[in-house]
């Protein structure tokens, strides 16, 4: 069974999961990783520019961006059951003609997705196996900066991610996450002309922004 299947992130990404999501962010917003990335953009400046978000789900980072001054965005999920909650989403907040949402493999199909001032890859790197693959896409799109958002590579998080996988190998489900190491994405982010100008380690997760040179 290959990984990842369009079948595998259903599994896992399912439409239960987008409404359970639409209506955590209804109640608190955004969570810590994703409002860091949301202020360290906005600080640097987003009025009139272009958001182009992979795996974005419901949507919810957008959304603040667009309302904190960018001017449209657009969504490159590789599966559908996030759309109908991010459709319900974006209609309450009055945002339907300022975002295009796509149903594509953003790595596979980067050709045809138009660029944007600002690409985001929030905890989405670790769910695809091909890191520099979307690094490169993702600085390849980007006019000025890039928001990422991934795994920390402590030694506990790496060891559930190999239980993890076992468990899902043996649930015969087609999805695998990553811990992938850091150093080898930034080394493929400066080979598009990109530095690191910020960033935040949590607990379990790692965020940081690429500024263009």
């Amino acid at each position: 069974m290959s990984c990842c299947t369009p079948a595998g992130y259903r599994t896992i990404f399912g439409s239960k999961t987008a409404e359970r999501e639409a209506r955590r962010y209804r109640r608190r917003g955004l969570p810590g990783s994703a409002r860091w990335l949301v202020h360290t953009l906005t600080t640097a400046g987003v009025k009139g520019r272009s958001v182009l978000e992979v795996g974005g789900g419901v949507g919810g980072l957008q959304i603040e961006l667009l309302e904190a001054g960018a001017d449209r965005s657009t969504n490159v999920e590789i599966i559908d059951t996030y759309e109908r909650a991010a459709e319900a989403l974006i209609a309450e907040r009055d945002l339907g003609g300022r975002v295009e949402r796509r149903i594509d493999d953003f790595a596979a199909a980067a050709a045809e997705t138009p660029p944007a001032d600002l690409v985001i890859l929030h905890r989405v790197i670790c769910c695809y196996p091909d890191a520099h693959v979307l690094i490169d896409a993702a600085c390849g799109h980007a006019h000025e900066r890039v928001a990422i958002t991934i795994p920390r590579e402590s030694a506990w998080i790496r060891l559930g991610v190999v239980v993890m996988n076992a468990w899902l190998g043996m649930r015969r489900i087609a999805f695998r996450s990553y811990v992938h190491p850091l150093e080898p994405m930034l080394a493929a982010a400066g080979r598009r002309g990109f530095r690191m100008a910020d960033r935040r380690r949590g607990i379990l997760w790692q965020s940081f922004v690429l500024e263009r040179v």
